[in-house]
């Protein structure tokens, strides 16, 4: 019992961590680099601030706004609020196998709390070769997103085993 109270409030903290950290560095490039583009690594990386209004890769950018906004805003809550009810259901799993989930968590969170405050998504790691060849601008949050998809990747055939045995067979993504 103690090492599942462990477990869980180190899981919390970095949670918890990672929705502060992308928060606070928003809140200064807010601050510092407002309409700006500032080279960190030349020809590769820029600290570029963009206000997304829409979500991951400019989504639903083309929708109407009063359409948008609403999806945009309950889109990510419901995806949390599946990350919890996982959670819940995993919650007798190994550390490696829920820390992705909270990561995953952190960087929503991280998200929404920066649109529910400004209307907008603060973005800006733009990373690019010269200029020439772009990809999007994302921020902090993103990472931690891609972070987490990025282990349960690692860990498919466990992950998947889990998602067996806890909700049935059917429930998991299978290759036949």
């Amino acid at each position: 019992m103690k090492q599942q109270l462990i477990k869980f409030i180190v899981l919390i903290a970095i949670l918890i961590s990672g929705c502060t950290s992308d928060l606070k560095i928003k809140e200064i490039i807010n601050n510092q680099l407002k309409e700006q583009s500032v080279a960190v690594i030349d020809n590769f990386l820029n600290f570029t601030y963009v206000e997304n209004h829409a979500i991951a890769f400019g989504m639903f950018n083309g929708i109407d706004r009063d359409i948008r906004m609403p999806i945009i805003f309950i889109l990510p809550v419901l995806v949390t609020l599946f990350g919890f009810y996982l959670i819940w259901r995993l919650r007798k799993s190994k550390f490696r196998l829920l820390l992705p989930i909270f990561i995953i968590l952190g960087g929503a969170y991280g998200n929404i709390i920066d649109r529910a405050m400004n209307g907008y998504v603060t973005d800006f790691l733009h990373v690019h070769y010269h200029l020439q060849y772009n990809f999007y601008v994302f921020n902090v949050a993103d990472v931690l997103v891609n972070i987490g998809l990025i282990l349960i990747l690692f860990q498919y055939k466990e992950f998947n085993k889990l998602l067996d045995d806890t909700f049935g067979k059917k429930a998991s993504v299978s290759n036949k």
